[in-house]
C-alpha cells in the first residue's frame, strides 16, 4: 500500500506542475509560494480520489496443481495416461464493515491439466454476509453434506476421492442458498438449492448437517433430500443420510470412516423401482518420517439395482507420499477398484501437487 501511495502522490505532483506552467504560476511567483501552491492542489486532488475498497479487506489469490501420470489396466486394455487430480486456481476477498459483520466473495475454477491445460468449468462462485448470527452465502458453493462428512476421508490424491462418496454425491451445488453457525464445537449448516422450475416443492436440494468438534476427534451427520427428474419431470426423490467418525492420535496416525444409506423413491414405476444403496470410505494415513506419509483406503459403492446392470463395486487403494516442503507433494498411488459385473479397473500413478497462497490485508 505504501508504494501505491508514493506513486498516486507523484503522479500529483506532476498534474500541479502541469497546472501551474499553464497557469503562470513559475513565473510570476516566488519559489516558496509556488511550492504552497503545489502542496495545496496535492491535497484538493487527493481529496477527490476515490476512496481506497481495501481497507479493512483481505484477499488471497490460491491454487493447486496436480498432474498426475498413470498405468492403467481393466482387464481389457492397458495404457498410460496424463491425468489431473482436480487442479484448480481461485480468488477470495472478505472486508469488514462493521463489528463482526463481513462480506465475503470467492471464485474457484478447475484447471484441465489433463487435457489442455484451460480454465475449466467453476468449483465455487459466490457471496455470503458473515455475522455473529452465522454466514449466509448465495451462489456455488460446498454442501454440508461434503464439508462436514466426506472432506474427512478426502484425503488421497485422485480425482475420484472418495471413491465410494465420488459415484453420486454431491461435491459442489450450484443456485445454492446456505447457513452456517458455529458454536461450543458444533457446526450447524443448511442449504437449498432454488433451480427456476427444476423442482417439485421450489427447492430441488436440501441438505442439512452437524458437525462436532473437540480436541482430535471430529464426528460429523448428515441429510440430504433431492428431486428425481426423469424426462424432465420430478418423480419422485432421492434421501441420503450419512455420518462420519474421524480422530488423529499422538503418534500422527489418523482414521476415518464415512457410510452413507441413500434411499430412491419413485412416485411413478421405474425399471429398478424404489431401492436401498449405501456408500462406505475409510481412511488411514501414518507418518513415516516428517517428509514421508502412507495413507490406506477401502471402499464400497451399491446401488440397490439386482441385476447385471448393477453399478456395485469395491476396492483399496494404498498411497506414499514425499512431503520435501508443506506445499509440495510427490506421490505414489496403486488403486484396485472390483465391479460386480464390469470389468475391474487397476492403476499405478505417479503424481505431483504444488500448492500456492498469496495474502494482502488492508
Amino acid at each position: 500500500m505504501k508504494n501505491h501511495k508514493i506513486i498516486f502522490r507523484t503522479s500529483m505532483i506532476a498534474a500541479a506542475m502541469a497546472l501551474a506552467s499553464t497557469q503562470g504560476y513559475a513565473a510570476e511567483q516566488p519559489l516558496s509560494e509556488q511550492v504552497e501552491a503545489l502542496n495545496q492542489r496535492i491535497a484538493q486532488l487527493e481529496a477527490q480520489a476515490a476512496p481506497s475498497q481495501f481497507k479493512n479487506s483481505e484477499v488471497s489469490l490460491y491454487g493447486s496443481i496436480r498432474p498426475t501420470l498413470s498405468y492403467l489396466d481393466d482387464s481389457t486394455d492397458e495404457t498410460w495416461d496424463v491425468r489431473d487430480a482436480l487442479s484448480r486456481v481461485g480468488i477470495k476477498a472478505s472486508t469488514e464493515f462493521a463489528d463482526g459483520w463481513r462480506a465475503i466473495a470467492q471464485g474457484e475454477w478447475s484447471v484441465d491439466i489433463a487435457n489442455s491445460g484451460n480454465f475449466g468449468k467453476a468449483r465455487q462462485a459466490y457471496v455470503a454476509i458473515a455475522s455473529p448470527y452465522g454466514q449466509v452465502g448465495i451462489g456455488k458453493q460446498r454442501p454440508a453434506q461434503y464439508s462436514l462428512i466426506a472432506e474427512y476421508v478426502d484425503i488421497f490424491n485422485h480425482g475420484n476421492s472418495p471413491y465410494a462418496y465420488d459415484h453420486e454425491s454431491p461435491f459442489f451445488v450450484d443456485n445454492f442458498v446456505t447457513y452456517k453457525l458455529v458454536t461450543g464445537g458444533f457446526t450447524w449448516m443448511a442449504g437449498a438449492q432454488f433451480d427456476g422450475d427444476k423442482g417439485d416443492t421450489g427447492a430441488d436440494f436440501v441438505n442439512i448437517g452437524v458437525g462436532y468438534d473437540v480436541g482430535a476427534l471430529h464426528l460429523g451427520l448428515g441429510y440430504v433430500t433431492q428431486d428425481s427428474l426423469e424426462n424432465g419431470q420430478v418423480n419422485g426423490d432421492n434421501q441420503t443420510l450419512g455420518g462420519v467418525v474421524a480422530y488423529t492420535f499422538d503418534n500422527g496416525l489418523y482414521l476415518a470412516a464415512s457410510y452413507q444409506d441413500k434411499q430412491y423413491n419413485f412416485d411413478n414405476q421405474v425399471q429398478h423401482g424404489d431401492r436401498s444403496g449405501s456408500t462406505l470410505d475409510t481412511a488411514l494415513a501414518y507418518p513415516l518420517s516428517n517428509e514421508y506419509k502412507i495413507k490406506l483406503g477401502y471402499f464400497q459403492f451399491k446401488d440397490g439395482i439386482e441385476d447385471i446392470s448393477s453399478m456395485d463395486y469395491d476396492g483399496f487403494n494404498t498411497t506414499l507420499e514425499w512431503n520435501p516442503l508443506a506445499n509440495v507433494r510427490v506421490h505414489l498411488e496403486y488403486l484396485d477398484k472390483n465391479y460386480d459385473n464390469l470389468n475391474d479397473d487397476r492403476a499405478v500413478t505417479v503424481g505431483f501437487r504444488y500448492d500456492f497462497n498469496l495474502n494482502w490485508k488492508g
